[in-house]
């Protein structure tokens, strides 16, 4: 049986002389030992591993392990998550590598993404209101089809 692939791709992406153990969650347990072993514990999780993930990084920061958050509950989420160590945010093969090389050059920084609305993403207040929007405006949307 093989990983997922989205933990498959991190581990290409990263450095060829990194050690690694790559772990599934839905078909292995994760070990203090695992922990302890670990440099950093990159958590890589959807949206529906919500409280899965929650309990990961309580294990993870009760043992001291640095933890790197990817995925798609971390770019949805990512306020929720500024606890971590890091946060590799939306495309993984645009992100992850240039964490890999400040890492390496003792220059990570705490977030890192692709997206170029982040910053507007991370706005406490919505520039919109849904409950502003009049139901009329359903008359002016149209479907197409290609």
């Amino acid at each position: 049986m093989f990983p997922p692939r989205e933990l498959l791709l991190i581990s290409i992406l990263l450095p060829i002389t990194w050690e690694r153990k790559i772990i599934d969650l839905n078909t292995d347990k994760l070990h203090t030992n695992d922990l302890l072993w670990a440099d950093y514990v990159l958590v890589n999780a959807g949206e529906n591993h919500y409280y899965t993930a929650g309990k990961l990084i309580k294990k993870c920061m009760s043992n001291g392990a640095k933890i790197i958050g990817c995925g798609k509950l971390f770019t949805e989420y990512f306020a929720e998550h500024e606890n971590l160590d890091h946060l590799v945010l939306d495309n993984i093969r645009t992100t992850l590598p240039l964490f890999i090389n400040d890492l390496e050059n003792d220059s990570p920084k705490k977030v890192y993404h692709s997206n170029p609305f982040f910053e507007i993403r991370k706005a406490n207040e919505s520039y919109y209101s849904v409950k502003n929007i009049s139901c009329r405006l359903s008359e002016n949307i149209q479907l197409a089809y290609y």
